[in-house]
């Protein structure tokens, strides 16, 4: 229970300094290219807002289930995490690089989904 109380506060933490979440054109572009080469698309918010609204092909594993170690992942595919505003997507991003996987974050649907320029 200690620990759950501890992952909201950092979660409400994040989400104050940062809940404006940008990523850069190169590094969207980055993650839509492992898309493209295989990388799964994880929705790390709950399974009410998974059902509300997620990226076409995307997966739903909350954070909190990412935070107790129930993480049924394959070793060696690269991740894509996303949630509402970035706070959560960048703790799992965080919790699933130090168990070994190679991750994107891109903060939110709303970041995937937009335009971008590369030069």
């Amino acid at each position: 229970m200690k620990k759950i109380i501890c992952m909201f506060i950092l979660l409400l933490t994040l989400g104050l300094f940062s809940a404006c979440s940008k990523i850069s054109d190169e590094e969207l572009a980055e993650a839509r290219d492992a898309v493209r080469d295989g990388a799964i698309i994880v929705d790390v918010r709950t399974p009410k807002e998974f059902r509300e609204k997620h990226i076409d092909g995307a997966i739903n594993l909350p954070i909190e289930a990412i935070m107790k170690g129930n993480i049924q992942l394959p070793k060696g595919k690269e991740i894509v995490v996303y949630c509402r505003t970035g706070s959560r997507s960048r703790v799992s991003a965080k919790v699933l690089r130090e168990k070994g996987w190679n991750v994107y974050d891109v903060a939110t649907q709303g970041e995937w989904e937009r335009e971008i320029e590369l030069k």
